[in-house]
């Protein structure tokens, strides 16, 4: 009898240690999750969301586990974003005052993430041990909720690149046979553009000098990207700040690139003379030209994608499409060459000579200070 007592009261103390220990799950909306995909003009969005009570059970503590890689939302707020899975806890009322939900009864809980489950995310409300508050991989030790500073550069980047839509538009109105001319990719692998006309008179032409200030204003906007993007010391101030004064800067940069420009035109042409090429300067310019713009094209197209897409990946993006655009260019002037050597009556060594002179050397000297 003493034994049985003795085993009685051992379990009763075990109890007793362990009780504080347990937690009271009240509600588990694991069950209530619901998978979601969103269907938009370039990518799906796959979600899983739940409607949070707030109202109920006022005292009690949120548990929430989310997967790396995904986006968490409250209601239409984006609430902060894992970079590995995490696990914390949050009280309703810390929840309710920090996101300014006092007056709601519920708020949508909402997991933003590219081929997400449903078991990859848990809610439960209820009362659990102080002991588990807020566990994370990253040895945080709550989650805070700070006010984010607007980035206004993207709504700048995508209001540039309709203006400079709109002016491309005013460009076929005026110059329909030209822009059809000048965007035909075709052009690259022909030899159309070698011609005896005056080449001066040519390029200081009112449609050429328009073409050129639309590709350096796309140019100085896809550069503006790459800067904010990859970083540069000296010039991360220059992506910055205001809408206004982004595109100052952005016409700042136009005009430098303008100038360098027409510094580059008139280079070819001295280095022409020089070789005793002939008026074959602005085919030269042209074509590269042409080749630049296609690139631009296709640089801008591929940020803005990422841009609406996957800005996270952005920068790595830049980095390797900078690397395309080197061999792509680079493969542009060994063309340029092959097409002279059959369409300019010249000795292949000094040809070879002046295309390295001209435009090898100074690409490359330029390639290695921006890309290192």
């Amino acid at each position: 009898m003493n034994k049985i007592k003795t085993l009685v009261f051992i379990l009763i103390c075990c109890l007793m240690i362990q009780a504080p220990l347990t937690a009271q799950v009240i509600d588990n909306y694991d069950r209530e999750l619901e998978y979601v995909k969103q269907s938009g003009w370039f990518q799906t969005s796959e979600i899983v969301k739940v409607e949070l009570d707030l109202e109920n059970f006022a005292e009690s503590d949120f548990l929430i586990e989310v997967p790396a890689g995904a986006t968490t939302f409250l209601g239409q707020v984006l609430w902060f974003y894992s970079q590995s899975d995490t696990v914390f806890q949050i009280s309703t009322k810390e929840l309710k005052s920090k996101i300014n939900t006092n007056d709601l009864s519920s708020i949508d809980f909402s997991v933003l993430k590219k081929g997400i489950m449903t078991s990859e995310v848990s809610v439960k409300k209820g009362y659990f041990d102080q002991g588990e508050k807020l566990q994370t991989v990253e040895g945080n030790s709550e989650q805070n909720f700070e006010v984010r500073k607007t980035d206004n550069f993207y709504d700048f980047f995508f209001l540039s690149l309709f203006g400079i839509f709109f002016l491309i538009a005013i460009y076929k109105v005026i110059y329909p046979l030209v822009l059809n001319y000048i965007i035909n990719p075709q052009g690259i692998f022909s030899a159309e553009d070698f011609s005896e006309s005056n080449s001066i008179q040519k390029f200081f032409s009112l449609d050429i000098i328009f073409y050129i200030i639309i590709v350096n204003l796309l140019l100085a906007l896809v550069a503006m990207v790459g800067v904010r993007e990859v970083g540069f010391d000296n010039l991360n101030r220059f992506v910055q700040g205001g809408v206004n004064e982004l595109f100052l800067y952005w016409l700042f940069a136009t005009l430098i690139l303008f100038g360098l420009t027409m510094a580059k035109f008139l280079f070819i042409k001295f280095m022409s003379i020089i070789y005793e090429l002939g008026k074959n300067e602005f085919s030269h310019f042209f074509y590269l030209l042409r080749v630049v713009s296609v690139l631009a094209v296709l640089f801008a197209i591929v940020i803005s994608y990422f841009a609406l897409n996957s800005p996270e990946v952005l920068g790595n993006v830049v980095k390797i499409a900078s690397l395309a655009v080197f061999w792509i260019y680079l493969l542009g002037v060994g063309l340029l060459m092959f097409i002279m050597m059959n369409r300019v009556a010249f000795n292949n060594y000094h040809l070879f000579a002046y295309i390295c002179t001209a435009e090898l050397v100074p690409f490359l000297i330029i390639s290695k200070l921006i890309i290192g």
